[in-house]
């Protein structure tokens, strides 16, 4: 019988063209052992979308920046759990803007791979990645698929309701009942605020990077142009100057 969880790695680590039909052999394979239940598992798997694919290639050929994101989000979690306690705003928002940095870094090196492969890749199937990375990285359930590089599906980016259940983590007080509830609200609206804000300020960075990617790719494309014209012009200049030297070769024949 096939070895189901090393199939699985396999699988999801093949190129994108190939997981139908490699997805639809290990399905037969494992019904032919007499694992029909687990076959009609495999038979469900969906093929990635591209986002979820590089994230998984990702999680292969970078697994210390896969890792560095996946502590990031951590501590952006123990950050929201601290505001939510009434301190640690400043925090929060420093834990925001750091983790949209290790993103940002992920999903460049995610447009490398998919430019590796031959794929055109717009700034939209960038930033799918990067929200992709994000939201992977800040659940629970698919942080461990990213770390495996086994991402079945695009996750939902992490909302703050899931910042607000959070509250229920906190320590419980010996106050009347009341009050607490009344001190969470305002924690979580106070919370609510500074991820808002550093949300923007993220934003802002990821416009600025996006804008400053796109000028540099232009500068190079200029650059690679001009040095094509120069090459053009040495070629030309040299095959004058063989002309000359030609011209001046049959004149001195025919003077002598």
């Amino acid at each position: 019988m096939p070895d189901v969880e090393a199939e699985l790695d396999r699988l999801y680590a093949l190129p994108l063209e190939e997981f139908t039909q490699a997805r639809n052999d290990l399905a037969r394979r494992l019904a032919k052992a007499g694992s029909k239940d687990t076959a009609d598992e495999v038979k469900k798997l969906a093929k990635p979308s591209i986002p979820v694919w590089t994230a998984n290639q990702l999680a292969r050929r970078e697994p210390g920046e896969v890792r560095a994101l996946l502590r990031s989000a951590e501590e952006l979690r123990k950050a929201q759990q601290r505001a939510l306690a009434g301190k640690g705003a400043d925090e929060l928002r420093e834990r925001l803007a750091e983790q949209r940095r290790a993103v940002r870094a992920l999903a460049r090196l995610g447009r490398d791979i998919l430019a590796a492969e031959g794929r055109s890749v717009s700034d939209a199937i960038v930033e799918r990645i990067a929200k992709t990375l994000d939201a992977a990285a800040l659940d629970e359930g698919t942080r461990f698929q990213l770390r495996g590089g086994r991402l079945a599906e695009e996750p939902e980016a992490a909302g703050f309701d899931a910042l607000a259940g959070m509250a229920s983590a906190a320590p419980a007080r010996t106050t009347p009942r009341k009050a607490p509830a009344a001190g969470r609200r305002e924690r979580v609206a106070e919370a609510r605020k500074a991820v808002q804000s550093a949300r923007r300020e993220a934003r802002e960075e990821s416009r600025r990077a996006a804008a400053a990617e796109r000028d540099a790719a232009r500068a190079e494309s200029a650059a690679q142009a001009a040095r094509h014209e120069a090459e053009q012009a040495r070629e030309r200049a040299e095959a004058a100057e063989r002309s000359v030297a030609e011209a001046e070769a049959a004149l001195r024949d025919a003077e002598s």
